[in-house]
């Protein structure tokens, strides 16, 4: 497996690079054996440093696994932020390995547009509320999951919320994380 690592406003040393190289492998491919490819970047902003971990998982199913941590210690970010990424693997662990939860990609998607809309906008105006500034727009897949499907991939692509439809009903779905740490599931009839 090719590890990439890269930082922003940090210098890496050779030996983190090495230690991020070999854990990384040894954590993967634990779960993934044919995972082709990561990519750990580093950052770094006033004190604090962050770790983000992207993996593709190599199977065909179009999953990459994502984890985020930051703290005041570039090796202590790293560390927290590939245990979180193999507490989902474990948990996961046999929802990723098995066959019948492979999502068929010819089958499995319905076309939408994503939207990035600026939070900058004037609040008093009422038709700026109905045209509001967009930054960004871009093409995204709405795929056909189950709820425990959808829970599974908003979690290991690290995602607040996943809009998805339904494999058991054919209605559009949306599951996201709740400010209490709970999941929150929406059925729209």
């Amino acid at each position: 497996m090719q590890v990439q690592i890269s930082g922003q406003h940090i210098s890496l040393s050779e030996s983190l690079q090495k230690y991020v190289e070999n854990r990384t492998q040894e954590v993967v491919q634990k779960y993934f054996a044919d995972a082709p490819n990561s990519h750990v970047y580093f950052s770094q902003n006033h004190r604090e440093f962050t770790c983000d971990i992207v993996v593709n998982e190599g199977t065909g199913r179009h999953i990459f696994l994502k984890s985020h941590a930051v703290c005041d210690d570039v090796y202590s970010a790293y560390d927290q932020s590939i245990s979180k990424m193999e507490k989902q693997l474990r948990k996961y662990k046999s929802k990723l390995r098995d066959h019948s939860n492979r999502i068929k990609p010819s089958e499995a998607l319905l076309d939408a547009v994503s939207y990035t809309i600026s939070s900058e906008f004037d609040h008093e105006g009422e038709d700026n509320m109905d045209n509001p500034a967009i930054i960004s727009e871009e093409p995204v897949n709405i795929l056909n999951l189950s709820v425990g499907q959808a829970v599974m991939h908003m979690d290991l692509h690290n995602l607040p919320t996943l809009m998805f439809r339904n494999i058991k009903n054919d209605r559009i779905n949306v599951v996201y994380y709740r400010k209490d740490g709970n999941i929150s599931w929406v059925d729209h009839k």
